[in-house]
């Protein structure tokens, strides 16, 4: 048998028009830009503060953002304009809050906010679904006095009234030192329900038996941070008192879980760790699992498209594409130093193919001020050829651009990677390959480490043989062979190649005729590149790379992942399709996958009468026309498109007029942008309205009473 080998392009060299540049193979962000958000004057001082700071120095620093709905940006920062409340009876930090309206490139002061007497630091914000805004804080007199007030901004910020205490401990000057007992860092959410949560840093068991130098707390509010909950403990280590995980930070992932991670000092050094909960407010015990790489004070950013960001103390900056299983370093670091240079790290996303990373940067005039760096993500890629092949590092064989395509002669499968570096969760990778003479091409991805060589690289190869042969293989520095699939290859003729990966479900498509399925975890990160074969020539075009959540067309005729409640389902051509009862049936999606934003979309075809419907958010589901949580939208072959909530019973959203046809295809697509829910058919807004709800859950698809109806091409992104 002919063998399939594939040498990954990435890390080496990429030539430009302009000159080389090194390719990042570790990490695909690469920073773009930087701007200032605040650089605090500085002024004479009256001598060191409570905690030996110069308050005439100190700058600003702690920064925090927000995006609002309206797309403006606010930053929170602690700021010193005052000699401190030692010395000064109204005196300590203060928190100051500026607005972006620019995608946070310039800033302008709004608000300073002030604790008289008291060190006010460590601010973080969240708007509500009614359009306010909390900031959350903690207000220090040291080892006297503690607590962690919450801040309510009806006008976007511009001013900030009182509104609760999450948290406090309150004594005597001296009493709650040695150890100290203080509260601090809080990180506000939402939970999927709906329900506000504060994680913190919480020393006030240090006394306790049994004592715990420092925990991670959370509480829950059901009224918008007016009052708080019970304390419930979400990070501790119950095997040793002396240790300290503090710094939370937590973010609900597209998989519906939720991800808390903190340093622990005290016992391990303030490297970073985490916990993972499916519902948010039941964590095991312990301190978690340690993310390498990672020291002091993390933040972790859930990216639209699944991957996880996390920076902390060191302003190394790593990926996880698999909800914190596995990590990877960007070979770029974020800032060109860290702690005590560099802290206090924090992560956004700008936009599709954009994060920023804030920090405090050390100045020359002493203390610090707040940064932002902005930095490139890909999040897909496209190359026709119309141009040069700048966009590819090369290993091997004579690469030459023409006809609007890309040419190899290749002698020892040589291969052309990617740049810039697009490594993604789940994705659909293709190409048009044509065999210019005997041999064979293929597509390769989750490339990682490659080099000179037939199989010097990591990762996977789909490709076609001239010899009647689709194959999909695997490459550890050799080959494995892992499918194939007999099929008709002529010289000359291009042949549209592509690769759908799903959490480790790799599907291998030929002229869109699903002809491979299997199932691989070995790699779950990497690039795309192209390979030629052994001794032949071949052409590549329109290569892309688009990513999703979720993607099935139901070519395999299977429906392994879904699990149906009520009805009779069937697969074949492609099309999932059900007889349902009278109880509308469903199916639903076994894994969760919706978050916050996203898109979900599929075909629906009623093939008589009723209706026809995607359902997402989707909790608790069982058979029965309206038994589980969640939201749907549908046709009706009488006319009309709908949206409505379910809670084991039906609740209107809205409908529009829409003629529907029994038998002909229709493309449903809803856009879910935080609370807004909009409902397109066939790529036309009919509905567009805001419920809050839900916020977690799964997908699936439903039919009617007593109807038929079929389903195809569902995907979430």
């Amino acid at each position: 048998m002919i063998k399939k080998s594939v040498s990954f392009l990435l890390a080496l060299i990429l030539i430009l028009s302009i000159g080389a540049q090194a390719f990042a193979e570790g990490g695909p962000a690469t920073v773009q830009s930087e701007v200032t958000v605040h650089n605090q004057p500085t002024f004479t001082d009256a001598g060191t503060d409570a905690r030996g700071f110069s308050p005439g120095t100190y700058g600003s620093e702690y920064g925090r953002m927000l995006k609002l709905a309206n797309g403006n940006w606010l930053a929170v920062y602690t700021i010193y304009d005052n000699n401190g409340y030692t010395r000064v009876s109204t005196g300590g930090t203060k928190l100051q809050v500026a607005r972006s309206t620019d995608n946070a490139r310039t800033w302008t002061v709004l608000n300073t906010i002030a604790d008289p007497g008291r060190d006010l630091d460590n601010g973080q914000m969240i708007q509500l679904e009614n359009g306010d805004v909390l900031l959350a804080a903690r207000s220090v007199r040291w080892q006297e006095s503690y607590t962690l007030p919450v801040y309510k901004s009806t006008d976007g910020g511009s001013s900030w009234t009182f509104l609760s205490t999450i948290d406090s401990n309150i004594g005597t000057p001296g009493s709650l030192g040695s150890p100290d007992r203080g509260i601090y860092e809080p990180h506000m959410g939402l939970l999927g329900d709906g329900r506000l949560a504060v994680f913190y840093a919480n020393e006030k068991y240090a006394l306790s038996s049994p004592a715990y130098s420092q925990i991670i707390s959370m509480k829950v509010s059901t009224n918008g941070g007016s009052s708080w909950d019970s304390e419930i403990f979400a990070a501790w280590d119950p095997a040793n008192s002396a240790s300290r995980p503090g710094m939370p930070v937590w973010t609900k992932m597209t998989n519906g879980k939720y991800f808390l991670t903190y340093e622990v000092c005290g016992t391990a050094g303030c490297n970073v760790y985490y916990k993972i909960s499916n519902d948010g407010v039941t964590w095991s015990s312990g301190i978690g699992t340690p993310i390498p790489g990672q020291n002091g004070a993390p933040y972790v950013l859930s990216l639209s498209d699944g991957r996880l960001a996390v920076t902390s103390n060191g302003s190394a900056l790593s990926f996880s594409n698999d909800y914190g299983a596995t990590w990877y370093a960007n070979d770029q670091a974020l800032w060109p130093g860290a702690f005590p240079d560099y802290y206090w790290g924090s992560l956004y996303q700008t936009g599709t193919n954009e994060i920023a990373a804030m920090t405090s940067a050390k100045r020359t005039v002493g203390g610090h001020n707040v940064k932002i760096k902005f930095l490139t993500l890909p999040t897909g890629f496209s190359d026709g050829f119309s141009g040069t092949d700048s966009n590819w590092t090369k290993y091997e064989g004579t690469w030459t651009v023409s006809g609007g395509a890309y040419n190899v002669s290749s002698t020892s499968a040589a291969k052309a990677i990617a740049n810039p570096y697009v490594s993604l969760v789940n994705y659909a990778a293709e190409a048009d390959i044509t065999l210019t003479s005997a041999g064979q091409a293929s597509l390769i991805f989750d490339v990682t480490s490659p080099g000179n060589g037939t199989d010097a690289f990591k990762g996977y190869g789909a490709g076609i043989d001239s010899g009647g042969v689709l194959w999909l293989g695997r490459f550890n520095n050799n080959y494995t062979q892992l499918a194939s699939a007999s099929v008709a290859i002529s010289m000359n003729v291009a042949y549209k190649l592509k690769v759908v990966k799903n959490f480790g479900r790799i599907q291998v498509f030929l002229d869109n005729v699903l002809k491979i399925d299997y199932t691989d975890t070995t790699y779950n990160r990497g690039t795309i590149g192209l390979r030629g074969g052994f001794g032949n020539t071949a052409r590549f075009d329109n290569v892309t790379v688009t990513p999703h959540t979720y993607s099935n067309g139901f070519d395999s005729n299977t429906d392994s992942e879904w699990t149906r409640y009520g009805g009779t389902w069937s697969l074949s051509g492609g099309v999932y399709t059900v007889a349902s009862p009278t109880a509308f049936a469903k199916s639903v999606l076994n894994q969760r996958t919706t978050g916050e934003k996203y898109t979900l979309e599929g075909q629906i075809r009623l093939n008589d009468s009723g209706e026809g419907s995607l359902i997402w958010n989707v909790q608790n589901p069982a058979v029965g026309t309206d038994s589980f949580q969640g939201y749907g939208a549908g046709i009706f072959a009488s006319g009309s498109v709908w949206l409505g909530k379910f809670n084991n019973n039906f609740t209107s959203l809205g409908n529009a007029t829409l003629p529907i046809s029994p038998g002909t295809w229709y493309t449903l697509k809803i856009v879910v942008a935080g609370y807004r829910i909009q409902v397109y058919v066939n790529n036309t807004l009919y509905i567009d309205r805001t419920d809050s709800s839900y916020t977690n859950g799964s997908v699936g698809v439903r039919a009617g009473y007593n109807n038929n109806v079929s389903f195809d091409s569902i995907k979430i992104y």
